[in-house]
Order: C-alpha cells, then structure tokens, then sequence
C-alpha cells in the first residue's frame, strides 16, 4: 500500500535549512536525498553522513576530505559542493541536483557504447581529472557507477567520497582499509609487491588506471580483468595483462588501442596525464564526429 507523501517525508531525517523530499542513493556511509532549500526555494541534492556513523572518527574524516576537495575544485564536468556541514552533526553535504543518468545505468541497459559517444564521455570525465589534479587532489574512485550522463549530453564526474591528496591514504592502507572499487583499483594500490616503480601511494596515475579501466567497460561491455573475490582481482591487476582489446571488439582505431593500452600500464609512469590524454581524445572525437549518438 502506498503512504501519502505527508507521511513518507516525516520519516525523513531534519536538516536545518533543507526540506528533504526523498531519498536518491547513497552508499555504506552516506544517504543522498532530493532536497529543497528553504531561504531559496532551489532544489538541491543532500549527502547526509548515516546517524551510526556520526561518532565513528575515519567517516567523519572521509566527509571533511570530500568537502575540502569538492569546495576547492569548481568544473563543469564535475559535480558542484554548494554548501558543507562537516564540523559536527548531522554532518552533510549539499551539491547540486543532477537529472539524467549514471553510465552504469546505461551500460545495463546498453551493454556498451559506440566509439564516438565513449570518446565524449571520456575526455570530459578527463577535463575534470585534469582541474582535481592540478589542485593537487585525486578522485580515487573512478568507475561507471560515479559518472552521471545529462540529457543533453553533458558527461558529470560525480561522488568525490574518496578524494584525498598524494600520500594521505598511505597509513590507512597498511591498517587493511580498501580505498576504493575493487575491479577499478589500480595496481599500487592493491597491497601486492609487482614490478611496478610502486611510490608510497597513490597518484595521479591512479585515476587514470581507473579511467582506463572504465574506458575499456565503456567500448566492450566488459572488464579488462577476469572478476572474482578481492584477493584474486587485486592479484591480477599485479600480475596479469588486462584482456586484449582487439578480441573482444573491431575496428578500433590504432591510436585508440594505444591510448587504453596506457592507461591500463602496470607501471603508473607509464600512464598518461589527463592533460595529455585530452588532446588525445579530442583528435579521436573530431574524426568521429559523424558517428556520435547522444549520450
């Protein structure tokens, strides 16, 4: 039976200053609701630190670090912090409401893209890599799931929840904590001693692993790397070649191939920079324009 609407908003958590309409995701720490703001009357997005996490010190801290980076960095590819309450409860975010959908989403739905469209999408999401790394901040969670695709084509890099500075997750890391998706993770970060010129954290290069990763899911419907329990991923990001790109889709230009080849190398020097990986992409997308549908 369906409640009235009265009755469901009551159930929502109070927010001073904000009407919370209703709920829109979330995840282990944080609810993210539709809201309005009360002094303007504009609709906005509310991510609320879970009331069991209030007092817990390492969630508090992982709010106040997507606040730092989120207030510091403004991009249109990136998803805007208008307001942060992170100092004491109820700890929250408000950022700006997106409509559209997530690139998991249409991945389900889609299985993979075209070319054109997955070059759009890509060399936006490094335009706001580009801005967060010249601020000296990495995302940290690159993955379909933190891509949010407007109707008119516009491509948001969204949840800035695991947003840090080199170095910072370095200790967190030797206590046993993933920071982080699993299958996106790139191979310094996976606990394994490799080949690879490993420094003692993350890195820009990081990101752009786990941009290549998303790249490849975007143009095969596939992960480059067999899935499995998390030992065994983190294993095969150390250890293993990712698949072959030409196996699993064809005619893929040349330069393409090489571009995600790169951003797939073990060893993170090797990787580009976003900078240089947009001028990449845009010589790709301009000789596909033809070929792009909306995304």
């Amino acid at each position: 039976m369906l409640l009235p609407a009265t009755r469901n908003r009551a159930r929502l958590p109070a927010i001073p200053g904000y009407e919370l309409v209703k709920p829109r995701g979330g995840g282990h720490l944080t609810c993210v609701y539709e809201a309005i703001e009360s002094e303007t009357d504009s609709a906005c997005a509310v991510k609320l630190l879970r009331s069991d996490w209030e007092t817990d010190a390492m969630a508090i801290k992982l709010l106040q670090r997507e606040a730092r980076a989120g207030l510091a960095v403004r991009h249109p590819h990136l998803v805007g912090l208008r307001k942060a309450h992170v100092t004491r409860p109820p700890y929250f975010l408000v950022l700006d409401l997106l409509g559209g959908e997530s690139l998991r989403s249409r991945l389900r739905r889609d299985y993979r893209l075209d070319i054109a469209t997955a070059l759009w999408i890509n060399r936006q999401i490094a335009e706001a890599l580009a801005a967060l790394h010249r601020a000296g901040f990495l995302h940290g969670d690159i993955k379909p799931d933190n891509i949010r695709l407007i109707d008119d084509g516009i491509a948001i890099l969204i949840d800035l929840g695991f947003a840090h500075r080199p170095g910072e997750n370095a200790r967190l890391r030797e206590q046993g904590y993933i920071l982080g998706t699993a299958n996106y993770l790139a191979p310094e970060l996976c606990g394994f001693e490799t080949e690879a010129d490993q420094g003692p954290d993350s890195s820009p290069a990081s990101d752009m692993f786990s941009l290549g990763v998303t790249f490849f899911e975007m143009i095969t419907g596939q992960l480059p790397y067999p899935t499995g329990s998390i030992d065994q991923t983190f294993r095969r990001h150390c250890a293993d070649p990712p698949r072959n790109i030409r196996m699993l889709t064809s005619l893929l230009h040349p330069a393409l191939v090489q571009i995600i080849e790169r951003l797939l190398e073990r060893r993170p020097a090797k990787r580009p920079r976003a900078a240089a990986l947009i001028q990449q992409l845009i010589a790709l997308e301009i000789s596909t324009l033809g070929r792009r549908r909306s995304a």
